[in-house]
């Protein structure tokens, strides 16, 4: 397991530094048992962009800053990236609103997204919501 931290700032003062760092200091996560996939993650930046680049096989978990070939390649810029490892903008959001760009397998964007943490202030799983109470409400919404 190779980890390494952002140059540009020190881990406490850099929550996407943090995040990569976090995530591989365990080596194996349950999340990940049965997955395997390489993604890169690219945070470009006015000076450099900075890239992460996390390998899960079976749930071993590594990241380091190499370049090179992955089965997903993530780009999303600095402010947006931050809000996303710290659970503040959900990853499917910023891929709608065009604000993360994946290229490669969406199989491999997917297992990683369920490394993200949730919004602050959450502690656990939501109850699934029903289609019927969905359209109950977007029914509701249509008639204001």
């Amino acid at each position: 397991m190779t980890t390494t931290r952002a140059r540009s700032a020190p881990a406490a003062a850099d929550p996407i530094s943090q995040f990569f760092d976090d995530l591989a200091r365990p080596g194996h996560l349950a999340t990940f048992e049965s997955e395997s996939a390489t993604i890169r993650f690219d945070v470009p930046d006015d000076a450099r962009a900075e890239r992460w680049f996390i390998t899960i096989h079976d749930g071993d978990v590594s990241v380091n800053h190499n370049r090179g070939p992955a089965d997903v390649v993530m780009t999303i810029a600095r402010p947006a990236a931050a809000q996303m490892v710290t659970g503040r903008l959900n990853a499917q959001a910023a891929m709608l609103r065009g604000l993360l760009t994946c290229e490669g397998s969406m199989a491999a964007c997917m297992t990683f997204q369920r490394c993200l943490p949730g919004p602050p202030g959450s502690v656990g799983r939501v109850a699934p919501i029903s289609s019927k109470t969905v359209m109950a409400k977007h029914e509701a919404g249509r008639k204001m």
